[in-house]
């Protein structure tokens, strides 16, 4: 008799001081075991305590276990009859377990409810890092609604599965408040607006009859272009315990997101033709600018552990200023496009997310040639209606971030585009090198 060697690790289980173990052929707090056919294993501990122990594994990161008090020793079949529909289920989660994505995006607005009243005015806020196994709640409180109050919570996503009409998810919650596993593991049940949800969190084995009907989320299914709605419901405590419906638990909430991205693209000359998109490079390599055109975002990363731009970058004080965090940028609305045949450039807000922090800024670009783009970026704001105006962005005074295209080699003049200067030519020659994917000169 073995437990599955995927189940072997260290597990976090509510109530329960020290962590569990699962061996081989033994799971340290109930015992040895001695027989197993398919989920049902025999154990026996050190004091001839003989338990028959029900585990289904709802995901990688969560096992889900029934059981049945000591008796002497006994056959499997025999003791198992022993479990009554009405048994405690218990969750275990697996600790340090690798976090998976996100079931639901931001940027969202959602209201709350905590057994004390809807809270919606002013709308609360979530949003996706740019990990997208992790989400950032910012909770508003409302004048009118007890128990409300501004917080931040950062949900780190462990587990998702699907259970009849229902699907879970399984997180690590971190703020100030979480100072403990108890504290930090909570499980959800969730549904997308126009899908029909039943609670059945093992009902019948719980002796718990199956809904006489469904509870369908309002306003029924969503047309083609309309906000995407979740309904969201959170236990009250590092069990999945109680969690039968989007409707019923310690905290509910209605997730909305109004805009998807998409209906803003990046002009072409910045995405390239390839449905792969196109990466820029600073002049000293040590950021790539990744444009996707199938889902209009931009990924800006390091290449090197180096912590500084080119001379004449941005500073901190922009949201691309930090060097060693990846940034996700999705196209907002464009706000000015100039097609002129010797320079082309657009103005557009763009949503940031850095790490959990995001919010809007205001982004120029500038074709100077077919291989080389600059760029101007404004300072974050809160509301995208703000973010192209002073004095979050002054154009004629904030520094340009030159880029080239990443190609194996190429070698071309650009004619310098001010009056003054038009006998200047720049010249900039990209070299294939061994240690490194090519270097600059100008």
């Amino acid at each position: 008799c073995s437990f599955p060697a995927r189940w072997e690790g260290k597990w976090f289980q509510s109530g329960v001081r020290q962590s569990i173990d699962i061996l081989k052929n033994e799971l340290s707090t109930k015992g040895k075991c001695l027989h197993n056919e398919g989920d049902k294993f025999l154990l026996v501990d050190s004091k001839s305590c003989y338990r028959c122990v029900v585990i289904h594994e709802k995901h990688p990161n969560v096992l889900q276990y029934k059981e049945t008090f000591c008796h002497s020793k006994n056959s499997l079949a025999s003791l198992c009859s022993y479990i009554t529909g009405d048994a405690l289920l218990y969750s275990m989660f697996r600790e340090e377990a690798p976090p998976v994505a996100c079931p639901f995006r931001g940027p969202m607005t959602f209201s709350y409810n905590r057994g004390h009243g809807t809270c919606s005015n002013p709308p609360s806020n979530v949003d996706t890092c740019t990990d997208d196994s992790r989400l950032l709640f910012k909770y508003q409180a409302c004048p009118d609604v007890s128990a409300s109050e501004s917080a931040v919570e950062e949900l780190e996503c462990l587990a998702t599965w699907k259970e009849g009409s229902s699907r879970y998810l399984v997180g690590r919650l971190h703020h100030g408040h979480a100072s403990s596993n108890e504290d930090r593991y909570r499980c959800f049940v969730y549904e997308k607006a126009g899908q029909t949800v039943q609670g059945n969190l093992n009902r019948a084995a719980m002796g718990i009859g199956a809904m006489d009907h469904e509870v369908a989320l309002p306003g029924g299914p969503v047309p083609e272009g309309s906000a995407e709605v979740y309904r969201v419901a959170q236990s009250g405590d590092a069990t999945c315990n109680g969690l039968f419906s989007p409707m019923e638990g310690s905290r509910t909430m209605t997730l909305r997101k109004v805009s998807s991205p998409g209906e803003c693209r990046f002009p072409i000359w910045l995405t390239g033709h390839l449905s792969s998109g196109l990466t820029w490079h600073t002049l000293d390599l040590n950021r790539s600018y990744t444009f996707h055109p199938r889902n209009a975002s931009l990924h800006v990363a390091p290449n090197t552990t180096s912590s500084s731009f080119e001379s004449g970058s941005m500073d901190s004080q922009y949201v691309l200023g930090s060097q060693d965090q990846d940034a996700k940028i999705l196209c907002n609305s464009i706000k000015q496009s100039n097609g002129a045949q010797t320079i082309t450039m657009t103005m557009l807000v763009a949503h940031f997310t850095v790490g959990c922090w995001s919010g809007f800024m205001c982004m120029t670009f500038y074709r100077r040639d077919r291989h080389v783009i600059e760029l101007q970026t404004g300072k974050a704001v809160s509301r995208p209606e703000e973010a192209c105006s002073p004095p979050h962005f002054l154009q004629h005074s904030m520094p340009f971030l030159t880029l080239v295209s990443e190609y194996n080699s190429f070698s071309f003049d650009v004619a310098c585009a001010f009056p003054f200067a038009s006998s200047t030519r720049f010249s900039i020659v990209l070299l294939k090198r061994h240690d490194a994917p090519f270097n600059v000169s100008t």
